[in-house]
């Protein structure tokens, strides 16, 4: 959940401050066929019993933790249904590391190897070294066994860290081909090793691509040039902005050192990167590099992507959809989630707001009172400032929160929220001011909003760079990208 929340958080924060065997040649008729999901956050039934741990579990995240196992599950009947020649997963495999959450992955995906389809994955933030690897039985969750980096190689060694794999030695990141003249570069942008486990928690959820992974990366992709072969990468992190100013609100959703990346990714030839890790279904273009991010496989809308790929291995073609193969209470209690996820938004904001804002109060009460406006009552705290952004933004964080997880936005829909938000600004100064807010509302509204409404835009619209002589325009669900 913090994932959608630190998305619309930032914004309303800048309002208010397969076995890895060789396997048979595909068909070139249908093309070269693979689905991609992310983030899928399994949490194993292992680790789920009765009690005040799990019931605090499925109330306070807006992922269907508690069911992940049973989606992964019908997933992948769907998968082997479909038979798709690969299945790529781009990190978050389970929920926060556990191993025996890892354990019930390899079994989901061993499944689709016996019926020959073959599986990669990368690590995400939440899969190794997680200080949170936790048993929800009981009243109390209780800390359980996490995995290492060499745990994650291992227990994954026949979905990418097996044979047939190029591997670097300073990351979990590898190559291999998938067909004859096709590298897939999944790229490890974690860092769980900086994390620290025990009484001093630090947990790292940001990411870069190391120095020495860098240069690996260089190797792989001019060999892979001086092949004449195709390259397209996978990674956790984004690698391109997909809400402009991502990278100063957003910080720990895009790798650190993304413009230097994308510089080694453009020059050795790769035009498409594969992302996840905000749970957002959104597709971003920077200078000729595509970033595709799918949203969680866990929160609903629980979004698929289907590539395929021309038999010259020139267009990557690729479809979305959302998957239904559930019981419909399932399904409605995802849509729930998401759409009742506007008191936890505001609750999130109002914490990192807070200890910005409690220091400024009297200074801003003395301001007005100067100008001959009295403030009628100011928060007292962060629960208080979380009633008052309720009560005047709950519709359009509602609806902000729907539109980011499924992506494909409506211009028009995304027109009537930027305004629902500057009437909700307008309605917190009046609340706020009521006897002379109106003598400086417009202004506040008019200096504020052409500020942020060009990143507003960029999240609510399938369109980034708002404004400027890169801006461009990319459909979230179906694009054609050409690899050559």
């Amino acid at each position: 959940m913090k994932n959608f929340l630190f998305v619309m958080g930032s914004l309303v924060l800048a309002l208010l401050s397969a076995l890895p065997i060789e396997g048979a040649p595909m068909k070139k008729e249908i093309g070269n066929k693979i689905m991609v999901i992310s983030d899928p956050h399994l949490l194993a039934p292992s680790l789920i019993g009765d009690g005040k741990a799990s019931q605090h579990l499925a109330t306070s995240d807006m992922k269907l933790v508690l069911e992940s196992d049973m989606i992964i599950g019908h997933m992948v009947d769907e998968m082997i249904k479909e038979k798709p020649d690969f299945v790529l997963i781009t990190g978050d495999l389970t929920f926060n590391g556990a191993r025996a959450s890892h354990e019930q992955m390899v079994r989901h995906l061993e499944r689709l190897s016996q019926a020959g389809i073959r599986c990669f994955v990368i690590p995400g933030n939440h899969d190794v070294n997680c200080p949170y690897s936790k048993s929800y039985i009981g009243d109390v969750a209780e800390v359980v066994e996490t995995i290492g980096s060499e745990d994650f190689a291992q227990l994954y060694s026949y979905f990418g860290y097996g044979k047939g794999s190029e591997l670097d030695s300073n990351s979990l990141s590898y190559t291999c081909e998938l067909v004859p003249g096709l590298v897939l570069l999944c790229i490890d942008s974690n860092l769980y090793n900086d994390n620290q486990l025990g009484a001093q928690i630090v947990y790292h959820n940001d990411g870069i691509v190391k120095p020495k992974t860098l240069e690996w990366i260089k190797k792989q992709l001019a060999k892979a040039k001086s092949g004449g072969k195709r390259v397209i990468a996978l990674m956790h992190h984004h690698l391109v902005e997909h809400i402009d100013g991502e990278s100063k609100l957003l910080p720990n959703y895009i790798v650190a050192n993304h413009e230097e990346v994308s510089q080694v990714l453009r020059d050795g030839g790769v035009k498409v990167v594969f992302t996840g890790h905000l749970h957002i279904t959104d597709a971003a273009i920077c200078d000729g590099i595509v970033d595709v991010a799918t949203g969680s496989a866990s929160t609903y809308p629980l979004p698929i992507r289907t590539l395929t790929i021309d038999p010259s291995l020139e267009m990557l073609t690729i479809d979305t959809r959302f998957f239904d193969g559930l019981d419909e209470g399932v399904l409605l209690l995802g849509k729930h989630k998401i759409e009742n996820g506007a008191d936890a938004l505001a609750a999130l904001v109002s914490r990192r707001l807070w200890s910005k804002m409690k220091g400024r109060m009297e200074q801003l009460k003395l301001m007005l009172a100067m100008q001959g406006m009295e403030v009628k009552s100011l928060p007292q705290d962060a629960q208080e400032l979380s009633e008052l952004l309720l009560r005047h933004l709950r519709e359009p964080l509602t609806h902000s929160l729907v539109s980011v997880s499924r992506g494909g936005e409506d211009p028009q829909q995304a027109a009537a929220v930027i305004d629902a938000i500057r009437q909700g600004v307008r309605g917190m100064v009046l609340e706020l001011i009521p006897e002379n807010g109106e003598m400086i509302v417009d202004f506040l509204i008019s200096e504020l909003m052409p500020r942020v409404e060009p990143m507003l835009r960029s999240a609510l619209e399938d369109i980034n760079q708002v404004g400027s002589d890169k801006e461009s325009k990319t459909d979230d669900h179906r694009l054609k990208i050409i690899i050559k």
